[in-house]
């Protein structure tokens, strides 16, 4: 038995060492660290906000009342992510559901006072998150970075179906 296990950790090795060079493997490591970094921060700062629902009340917060399909699409989340986070934010008491006076089958969001003071108190948290991620690189390769992840994502986002 322990030939077995010993040959099924080999394959992972393997396995492992050959993802080890792809993007997606690489980005998903960036985005394990980034969001690890940023809940810890946002605890300590008690905000009332996983770093999964940051793009919706942000979204909100700098839309203003903005309809949940609007959100989903401007967030390229489906609509039911969507509508379990705005359920989880509006139960937090950050936003507030209105039907569309006009359209009664559209639910228009918008943050309250509460999760207004919130978002600012994120858009401070990001920025922290930023420090400390980039604290170990030079200036220059900190541009770089971001030039280079951007474009990137401006790239890939065109072959989006």
């Amino acid at each position: 038995m322990k030939k077995k296990c010993d040959m099924e950790s080999m394959h992972w090795d393997n396995f492992f060492a050959e993802m080890n060079d792809t993007l997606i493997f690489q980005m998903h490591r960036i985005h394990s660290v980034m969001f690890r970094v940023a809940n810890g921060l946002i605890q300590e700062a008690s905000v009332p906000v996983k770093m999964e629902q940051l793009p919706i009340l942000m979204c909100i917060y700098n839309c203003g009342n903005v309809s949940q399909q609007e959100v989903a699409d401007i967030v390229h989340r489906d609509k039911s992510s969507v509508q379990r986070t705005v359920v989880t934010l509006e139960k937090k008491g950050l936003i507030s559901v209105s039907q569309n006076k006009t359209d009664k089958r559209k639910n228009i969001l918008r943050t309250t006072e509460t999760g207004t003071f919130v978002a600012q108190q994120i858009k401070d948290i990001v920025r922290k998150v930023e420090e400390e991620i980039f604290s170990a690189f030079k200036s220059e390769d900190k541009l770089n970075t971001i030039n280079t992840i951007k474009e990137t994502a401006d790239k890939l986002e065109l072959f989006r179906v």
